[in-house]
């Protein structure tokens, strides 16, 4: 957990240009082995099309469950959200030699 914590540093919410994990937008919880992060974006008017973005920044930073709190369309965003981190664990692992 502490890794995809830094990890989220990474991740910078596109209005202000500052890290989610700076600007306390983001929690991670572990239950019954399984991470999820939630994310609440930092305005009800952020762009839809840019909480998307930043859900799947935080899906690659942390290859977790990621929840959108606290916006008006978030069942939706939720939704693709998880077919999307579905989509991406039958995925074959990809190694470098």
């Amino acid at each position: 957990m502490v890794k995809c914590l830094e990890n989220l540093k990474n991740v910078v919410e596109p209005e202000t240009g500052i890290s989610i994990v700076d600007l306390g937008l983001v929690r991670v919880s572990k239950e019954n082995g399984e991470t999820t992060i939630y994310y609440i974006p930092i305005s009800a008017y952020t762009s839809p099309i840019l909480v998307i973005a930043v859900g799947i920044q935080i899906l690659k930073e942390c290859k977790a469950k990621v929840k959108v709190e606290n916006y008006y369309l978030e069942e939706e965003i939720n939704k693709r959200l998880e077919v999307l981190i579905n989509e991406l664990s039958r995925l074959p692992s990809q190694t470098t030699t």
